[in-house]
C-alpha cells in the first residue's frame, strides 16, 4: 500500500474498526486517524489487549510489538491492511 487516496479508501474500514477496538481498550472515544495510542493514556495491558483483539478479528499473527512501533491509528491500521491482504 502505497499512500493514496485509495490507499485511504481501502484501509477506512480497517480504521473505523481499530478505532473502535482502541476506544473499548482505553475507555475513551479515538476518532482521529493521528491518535497515538500511548500519547492517549495506553499502557502496556491495554496494547496486549487492543492487539488481541485485532490478532483474533482478522486471524493475524501480530503481537504487541506492532502497536509499540506503529501507536498512531493511521499508521498501525495501515499495517494491519496490509497483513491482511498478504494473506
Amino acid at each position: 500500500m502505497t499512500g493514496g487516496p485509495a490507499t485511504d479508501e481501502a484501509t477506512e474500514p480497517y480504521r473505523r474498526r481499530i478505532a473502535e477496538i482502541w476506544s473499548a481498550a482505553l475507555g475513551t472515544p479515538v476518532t482521529d486517524a493521528g491518535h497515538h495510542f500511548f500519547a492517549g493514556g495506553g499502557d502496556s495491558f491495554q496494547a496486549a489487549l487492543a492487539t488481541a483483539t485485532v490478532r483474533r478479528e482478522w486471524g493475524l499473527e501480530i503481537t504487541v510489538q506492532l502497536l509499540i512501533d506503529h501507536p498512531v491509528l493511521g499508521d498501525f491500521s495501515e499495517r494491519v491492511a496490509r497483513f491482511v491482504d498478504e494473506r
